[in-house]
């Protein structure tokens, strides 16, 4: 059997979806492929899984990967931590991922920044991707559809902080806490950051450093800063 037909079998197995490859890999890069999964799924297993709130399936964790709190977390299968990514799950309502999920090298998943401002909640849909070194910020709440793809350096917020009183540091004003949501099959380009209190409907294209500040019409796509229509998919 062809190597890429191994690897296609596995990853079909594992995501409980079908996968294909195309490319022609060698036997040494198979090996290397394998070797660096199965230390992944090793580290899951002994390191991550059991303590988990709930969990099915497999579960990836990358060299250097961490989670705090992980009791707060329920996830589904495939769960894939790459190397450094860290989530911080200290939250109200905990931390929701579906099947097929995967936090990028040196991505963060942050509830809770300060003990005095512990976060709401945070709901992930099913296959889901979250690319290197994106930024999510749980203070408020958070909720992220079905097949939703982050480029890199993606920043989601849920919370701003207040300003009117000009007699009191800024930082002593608090915060007011959002719900951010973002809608199913939504492609989310580099550099992109998303407001708090924003809604991006199902089928969006966010482009690449656009800042997203109000909400977004299903189907629709943006650019700039702040982010305007450029059109909509169905036109």
């Amino acid at each position: 059997m062809r190597t890429h037909k191994v690897l296609e079998k596995l990853f079909t197995k594992v995501k409980k979806e079908k996968v294909i490859i195309s490319y022609p890999f060698t036997l040494k890069e198979l090996f290397i492929i394998l070797f660096d999964k199965g230390f992944s799924v090793l580290r899951g297993t002994l390191f991550l899984k059991p303590f988990l709130g709930k969990s099915s399936g497999l579960i990836f964790m990358g060299k250097g990967a961490k989670v705090q709190f992980a009791h707060k977390i329920k996830s589904g299968s495939g769960l894939n931590l790459m190397e450094y990514s860290f989530i911080n799950a200290l939250s109200y309502d905990g931390v929701e991922i579906g099947n097929n999920f995967t936090l990028g090298k040196y991505a963060i998943i942050e509830c809770t920044g300060v003990l005095r401002n512990v976060g709401n909640s945070i709901k992930i849909g099913n296959n889901v991707g979250i690319n290197h070194y994106c930024f999510i910020g749980v203070r408020g709440d958070i909720e992220i559809g079905d097949n939703v793809i982050f480029g890199p350096r993606v920043n989601v917020f849920s919370e701003n902080h207040n300003y009117n009183d000009l007699e009191v540091p800024i930082k002593n004003q608090g915060v007011t806490k959002g719900k951010t949501i973002i809608g199913s099959d939504v492609w989310i380009g580099a550099n992109v950051s998303i407001m708090s209190g924003v809604t991006i409907g199902n089928g969006c294209v966010i482009a690449a450093g656009a800042v997203v500040t109000k909400d977004v019409p299903d189907f629709s796509i943006v650019g700039g800063v702040p982010a305007v229509l450029i059109k909509n998919r169905k036109n």
